[in-house]
């Protein structure tokens, strides 16, 4: 059973929603005036309902900007009330709150009236990821699951009767917060910063592969050109990557050091999915590429 194919069809159906769902959000904090930074404290104040806030809370989860641009957001958040000042961080207000819950309102009314399959069969695959979701958060580690964990506040969102293309969205986002946890677990052992990985996987990646690509696809994490510079050289300094003129590419050991992290990243995240057995794999298969075309069709008549 390839495994690979059925996430990919699930990332591309979630993708088509996000599409939908993103432009939704933004239009509700821009008419409500939210602080700037909404897309880090808004989901701050989700993900952390009962703990405080922090840049060193955020970036367990998100490790790839910088502590400085996260505290910035949220002290914006505080000014606007959203936020209050809790020993080393923040907590959520009631105002905040109200905020965060209303942006996820906006995307579920954005992607409601999606319909890519039958009820029926979109709730069998809603099924599907509920169990894989379920086996991954009770596997043995590696990896930790703080990712996992704190996603599932989400369900605060919304109730038994939310649409079923928000709960697929939902328990989707439940598996790819798993494997943002499998993935970290993959390269921490390398000893490096976030940022750092992050740079070096745009240039894996060959598609943002010179300082100015890489700093105008990254330039919202708060990280200067400079900066991003220094790091390109860092990481040709480990031998990671080589520099050809403007362009940089992965050297033959940071090819090597990527490949080993994509097949651990996989052998994390898809060892839960055998709590299904072959026929359950077959047609959560089947119906992760039904709703990926259903999908498609969607988009194509937009």
């Amino acid at each position: 059973m390839n495994f690979k194919s059925t996430w990919s069809a699930l990332e591309e159906s979630y993708g088509v929603c996000s599409d939908i769902g993103a432009p939704v959000i933004e239009k509700f904090a821009e008419e409500n005036r939210l602080s700037a930074g909404y897309w880090s404290w808004g989901p701050a104040i989700i993900l952390f309902p009962d703990e405080t806030i922090s840049s060193a809370q955020w970036m367990k989860i998100f490790p790839y900007g910088i502590p400085q641009t996260i505290n910035g957001r949220l002290a914006s958040a505080a000014e606007g009330g959203y936020l209050v000042a809790d020993g080393g961080g923040f907590r959520s207000t009631e105002k905040g709150k109200a905020a965060a819950h209303q942006g996820l309102q906006a995307l579920t009314d954005g992607i409601v009236h999606l319909h890519p399959l039958p009820p029926n069969d979109l709730q069998r695959l809603i099924d599907y990821l509920v169990r894989l979701s379920d086996a991954s958060f009770s596997a043995p580690g590696p990896p930790p699951k703080f990712c996992l964990t704190h996603y599932r506040n989400y369900k605060s969102t919304f109730d038994n009767n939310a649409p079923l293309i928000r709960l697929f969205v939902h328990y989707f986002k439940e598996l790819d917060f798993y494997r943002m946890d499998s993935h970290m677990a993959a390269w921490r052992g390398h000893n490096l910063e976030g940022n750092r990985w992050e740079v070096f996987s745009e240039v894996w990646g060959g598609k943002n592969n010179t300082l100015d690509k890489i700093f105008d696809e990254l330039s919202f994490r708060g990280i200067t050109r400079d900066e991003y510079a220094s790091i390109l050289q860092e990481l040709i300094e480990r031998g990671w990557i080589q520099q050809d003129g403007e362009m940089y590419q992965p050297a033959n050991e940071g090819k090597r050091i990527r490949e080993e992290a994509e097949a651990l990243t996989d052998q994390y995240f898809f060892a839960p999915w055998s709590c299904l057995n072959e026929s359950e794999l077959e047609e959560l298969a089947s119906l992760a590429s039904q709703l990926r075309d259903g999908l498609r069709k969607t988009e194509e008549q937009k």
